[in-house]
């Protein structure tokens, strides 16, 4: 009478061990498809190589570019940061088929040069031009904070394809985009949080730029290109991600 007893008892157990097998290999496998979370690349290989250009005044700057393509990204960096603030949305928008070129303005990071503020528009005009000498045919320019003000500055003196300024002041360390944002024709998005300290900057900005034009104002209190992390960070990368394909015709 124990031997039966036995034998089903193994069986049992056999059963339950099989069965908690299963289970792990589906949920390995879902975590293997779907973890990486919104707004990261999906665990795809994004080619990179690192790469220095010259603006006209004779600064070396430092940059990094993502994936390959004819539509080009430029990704200025806001104040205090560097090119590496911008490693994640590189990313991103390399696997959306952007040429992504993220750099260091004069004076930060490997760049040669000072910290002059007041000059870094040079610095993004570089950038569109480094893009351009790759096959790049039209440049957009995603900017944050300083980098984003910066950016309208360009605009006023080149043709980029659109511009996304994040958080931007009106004017910061001798840089003053309020007259040049108002002389580009060039599409252009408006980002800022409620909560930051230069939501008003953003919104001045926007009512003296030429349209077409566009503004969102997210929850929060996130700066630059702080807005583009986190949780709250999704909204806002798809926006910027929605913008450059309406423009882009990809």
């Amino acid at each position: 009478m124990v031997l039966p007893f036995a034998h089903s008892h193994r069986l049992r157990g056999r059963l339950l061990w099989l069965t908690a097998a299963i289970l792990f290999m589906v949920v390995s496998l879902i975590c293997v498809t779907g973890c990486g979370g919104p707004g990261k690349p999906s665990g795809r290989d994004v080619p990179q190589q690192s790469m220095t250009f010259t603006t006209q005044d004779g600064v070396t700057l430092s940059g990094r570019v993502f994936g390959a393509g004819d539509v080009g990204v430029v990704l200025a960096h806001m104040y205090a940061k560097d090119q590496s603030s911008w490693s994640e949305l590189a990313e991103v928008l390399a696997v959306e088929g952007y040429q992504v070129l993220a750099f260091d303005f004069r004076g930060y990071g490997v760049s040669t040069g000072t910290k002059d503020i007041a000059l870094i528009d040079r610095d993004i005009v570089a950038a569109m031009t480094a893009l351009v000498e790759r096959g790049v045919k039209r440049v957009f320019v995603v900017g944050a904070s300083m980098g984003g003000t910066a950016a309208l500055v360009a605009a006023a003196g080149e043709n980029p394809a659109g511009i996304v300024a994040l958080s931007p002041p009106v004017q910061f360390q001798g840089l003053d985009a309020s007259k040049a944002v108002s002389a580009s024709s060039c599409p252009k998005l408006f980002l800022a949080a409620q909560g930051d300290s230069a939501a008003s900057s953003t919104q001045s900005l926007f009512q003296l730029a030429n349209e077409p034009k566009h503004i969102v104002m997210l929850t929060g209190s996130a700066h630059g290109s702080d807005l583009l992390k986190g949780k709250e960070g999704v909204q806002a990368q798809g926006l910027v991600l929605d913008f450059l394909t309406e423009h882009a015709g990809l």
